[in-house]
Order: structure tokens, then sequence, then C-alpha cells
């Protein structure tokens, strides 16, 4: 239920949190609560559902790799950038929305981590910050030899790694009702405790990090 209402909120800084019918609603009723303030969210997330799959032609594993890599080769970015212009966006917020394609395309099994329960949150956000394109997304930047990162960029990463998460989880025809439901569990207690860590670092890098290992 708290997974749910916090989907349904939208990304944050968006909009205003609205409780609704909950995970027994199924995901498209979710989807349509979370994102439907938001103009910009359902074109970055059709955007990110026509091109996240592309690499599986011609690699299974790689596939998320091989996708974020022909967004670039193919001039993707820029085609999806136009096509969201003409959907009313302005060419910043379609650019941004881009930018948004591309991390969630790189890091779209993030929940799929082997780390121990209590090193989950510590490891995902690990690899999030080895990405350059994460570290321009959370507008990482060194001020008198302290790294920093912007609060709300944080706060809607955290939103749109979930939705893709519950997205990615609830297509797979192979899970149950009762797996889809834990996994999503799962996924959203990661997310919890990043926000937690975000509470105590003062929006600086290291200590995010810090606080996520504990």
């Amino acid at each position: 239920k708290w997974a749910a209402e916090y989907l349904q909120a939208g990304p944050p800084a968006e909009s205003t949190p609205s409780k609704g019918e909950g995970l027994r609603a199924g995901p498209s009723a979710l989807l349509r609560t979370g994102l439907r303030d938001d103009p910009a969210a359902w074109p970055t997330l059709l955007g990110w559902l026509f091109t996240h799959a592309l690499g599986k032609v011609v690699d299974e594993a790689a596939f998320a790799r091989i996708s974020r890599s022909w967004i670039d080769e193919w001039l993707l970015g820029k085609i999806i950038a136009v096509a969201l212009q003409d959907l009313g966006l302005d060419e910043g917020a379609a650019w941004q929305a881009v930018a948004t394609i591309k991390i969630l395309t790189s890091h779209q099994r993030w929940f799929e981590t082997e780390a121990p329960k209590k090193k989950q949150a510590y490891r995902v956000l690990e690899s999030w910050l080895k990405d350059d394109e994460m570290q321009q997304f959370l507008q990482v930047n060194r001020y008198r030899g302290v790294l920093w990162f912007n609060k709300e960029a944080f706060e809607q990463l955290l939103w749109w790694m979930l939705l893709v998460a519950v997205v990615t989880i609830s297509a797979d025809p192979l899970r149950s009702t009762a797996e889809v439901s834990q996994e999503i569990v799962t996924a959203y207690d990661i997310v919890r405790k990043l926000q937690r860590a975000e509470e105590e670092s003062g929006y600086q890098v290291e200590k995010l990090l810090e606080a996520a290992k504990k």
C-alpha cells in the first residue's frame, strides 16, 4: 500500500500526494493515478518503454547496455526530444526527459541486486553514482572540497527507479501475484532506505553513501 501511494503521488516536487486504490487496483490503475498530473511523466515513461529493450534483438544478457548505446548511435534521443516537443513540452523539459530515459535504460534492472539485504541500498546507490550520466542528473558538484548533490533530483530519481521496477516486475508473466507483490515491496524498501540516507546526508555525496551503508 505504501509503495502504491508513493507512486500515486507522482514525481516529487511535481505534484501533491493523493491516496488511491493501492496495489490491488493493478499496475495500470496505479500508473494512471501517479502520472496524470505531470506533463512530462507519461512521455518520459513511454520513451523508456519504446527504447529500453531494443538490445534484446542481439543480446538477452547485456541488452540494457546495448539499448542505452543505441539511443545515442541511432540518434533516438534527438527523435524523442522532437516528439516530446510536438506533444507540448518545451525544449528544456524534452531534453530532461531524454536524460531520464537514458538513465532508466542503463539501470532498469537495478532492483535485481544479489547483495545481502542489509547492504542492498548501499550497493544500488554505489552502482548509480559510478555512472557519469547519473552524476549529471543528480547535479553532483564539488564546492570547497565537498561533493554535493541536488535534493529534488535525487528524490525524482528514486521515484522513477521504483516506477520502472514496478513496470518490469509486473510485466513478467512468469511471476505469480504473490511474487510480484513481494518484489515490489523489496524494491520499495530499498527506496525508503535511500530516502532515509538522504535525510541524514545534508546533501553531501560522501555522507549519503555512509548513511546508506548503515
